[in-house]
């Protein structure tokens, strides 16, 4: 298994300690209170942005420190995150993303968890400009391709605390762990330009396939089902402003 940092896991998720920096006195801190390579640790909670607090569960006991110093615990997970969430959950045949029962009964369940501890989650509905237009033209064959394109140009940009979902036809669901609003714009944007520099075959050229994307954050006590509503609306008006663009609730 490849070796990650600690601020690199997913709540829930286990791992080995590999190694620990020793240039910071919480590090030692936290080595005195039993924290040790070889040890298998369980994150139970990581939020950089409000609380800036981690907690981790080490045979069986909770340590909590500052979520910085996670950068400085190499682990080796015992699971990479695709088996995972393989064991929960189902794949759409022809992207190799969730499919959208999977990825609804896991993102209600991580957006109800996020929005009772308060922590920061966004979610992102992609949908791809003129994509009845490409089956038209160039046939159904081209149209997968260009499906299964978009998701590898989206994939290389995913964290690994994200998750991405072929919600229905030529539109798309990302999930954006541990994200506020407006870094969920910039990751919006990004996952745009990049799809509009690429090029699609059968097209000889790039800018031809284009993505519009809505977007919207979770505030306390909002559900999975209003989420979706509000990043479908804010789809809605990124398509009526001219398409190939980016807009939030």
């Amino acid at each position: 298994m490849p070796l990650i940092f600690a601020d690199e896991m997913f709540v829930g998720e286990t791992a080995e300690v590999v190694s620990l920096s020793e240039t910071t006195p919480e590090i030692r801190q936290l080595k005195n209170m039993g924290l040790r390579e070889g040890k298998l640790i369980d994150l139970l909670y990581y939020d950089p942005l409000a609380s800036r607090k981690a907690v981790i569960a080490a045979d069986g006991t909770r340590l909590a420190f500052d979520a910085g110093l996670a950068a400085h615990i190499m682990v080796r997970p015992i699971k990479e995150h695709f088996e995972i969430i393989r064991d929960m959950a189902h794949y759409d045949n022809l992207t190799g993303c969730l499919n959208r029962h999977a990825a609804g009964t896991i993102m209600r369940s991580e957006v109800e968890r996020f929005s009772r501890e308060g922590l920061p989650l966004a979610l992102l509905m992609a949908d791809l400009d003129h994509f009845k237009t490409i089956n038209d033209t160039y046939g159904h064959e081209a149209g997968d391709s260009v499906l299964k394109r978009f998701c590898d140009l989206t994939r290389q940009g995913l964290r690994r605390s994200d998750l991405l979902c072929r919600w229905g036809g030529e539109e798309f669901l990302i999930l954006l762990r541990g994200t506020l609003a407006e870094e969920a714009q910039r990751i919006a944007e990004r996952f745009r330009e990049r799809v509009a520099a690429a090029l699609f075959p059968p097209f000889d050229r790039c800018g031809l396939v284009t993505v519009s994307i809505g977007g919207a954050a979770v505030p306390p006590g909002k559900d999975f089902a209003r989420l979706v509503a509000d990043a479908d609306a804010a789809l809605y008006r990124a398509k009526r402003e001219g398409r190939n663009r980016v807009a939030l609730c």
